[in-house]
């Protein structure tokens, strides 16, 4: 006799991806073959996609999995269903209501802030990339974090204004976004269009891979300018104007000049801080402007790569030249013309 079975596999949002669904579930549309319940199964998790490889592998991803529910056979039938364990009774309900694929990520959600209010994993900080062993048949719920972070959860604000549970890990440059997981052992291996279907062909795979999708964006550092006078003619106040270009990867991702105006309550030394300048950046710094007179004594251009969550300060040092011509300032607006920033000079005071 031929059974119908339905798959209830879908794709998750864009925040993880496990080769096109959400997990494997016992479906209701096809015929599947015998599952052996007291064979181990194995998962192996792949943190992101290829090109994110060799970054992800300094962002020492572990992988800590939560048993949500025992395999249990369904009498009369090649397949199984699931026992939720205890802590997970509530999402009973939900499992049984045939979800959808957003019903599938609302339900990896749901398990991820019970699993994450004190449960204890079934597997602690195992290293992504190589198999878990000795896994039961069941369903169980996946969390990428990193190794080294103790506050690795956070939420992220969807298109639509929704809030969603992420974990977090962090390379050099960037940070990582996980979402959730749920992968049901054993499974079937995905069709063309990266489904995974119970009914399909081929055999129940106990040893199963899974890749995940994680959202990347740049990590902040910031810089410091700090600006020093030896000696001041206190006549007119004394400006000083700074390029400042950020360059990564071969891109420009910061343009823009600062200005500094000592007075005679100033003081002789200043600083101006340019925040959220990512990480890794090559920032070039270029004194462009040093007033009617004063001369930098420093070299007038410094170098610095922006490190993570924090200030890296580049410094320098002018002195009065003698020639009495007077300070003079600028204004704080400028303007790049042709390629050349463009300032409005306030007249020096006789």
């Amino acid at each position: 006799m031929r059974i119908k079975w339905r798959s209830l596999a879908g794709p998750l949002l864009a925040f993880a991806l496990v080769l096109g669904m959400i997990a494997m579930t016992p479906g209701l549309n096809g015929e599947a073959g015998a599952v052996n319940f007291d064979q181990a199964c194995s998962l192996t998790v792949i943190p992101g996609s290829a090109g994110e490889i060799d970054d992800l592998a300094s962002a020492d991803v572990v992988l800590d999995l939560y048993r949500v529910a025992e395999a249990e056979p369904v009498s009369g039938v090649d397949t199984y269903t699931y026992a939720f364990a205890d802590s997970y009774k509530n999402l009973a309900d939900a499992y049984q209501k045939n979800p959808d694929n957003a019903d599938w990520t609302a339900l990896a959600a749901s398990a991820a802030q019970i699993a994450l209010n004190g449960q204890t994993p079934a597997v602690t900080a195992a290293p992504a990339n190589a198999p878990i062993k000795d896994l039961s048949c069941g369903l169980y719920l996946v969390i990428a974090r990193g190794a080294n972070i103790t506050n690795y959860t956070t939420t992220v604000k969807a298109e639509d204004g929704t809030e969603h549970l992420v974990t977090i890990a962090e390379s050099g440059s960037f940070t990582y976004e996980f979402a959730p997981v749920l992968v049901s052992l054993p499974s079937k291996e995905a069709d063309d269009d990266g489904h995974i279907n119970t009914a399909g062909p081929g055999d129940w795979l106990y040893d199963f891979t899974i890749t995940l999708k994680p959202t990347r964006a740049d990590r902040f550092g910031s810089l410091e300018i700090v600006k020093t006078l030896t000696s001041y003619e206190t006549k007119d106040p004394a400006t000083f104007v700074f390029e400042v270009t950020a360059e990564k990867d071969g891109k420009v991702v910061y343009s823009n000049v600062v200005s500094m105006t000592f007075t005679n309550s100033s003081g002789s030394q200043q600083s101006k801080v340019i925040e959220k300048l990512p990480v890794g950046a090559n920032v070039t710094v270029k004194e462009v402007y040093s007033g009617n007179a004063y001369q930098v004594t420093t070299s007038d251009t410094q170098t610095a790569v922006i490190p993570a969550n924090d200030i890296v300060s580049v410094a320098f040092t002018n002195d009065y030249d003698d020639t009495h011509k007077g300070g003079g300032a600028v204004t704080n607006h400028f303007e790049k013309v042709n390629g050349e920033w463009q300032w409005t000079k306030i007249p020096d005071q006789e």
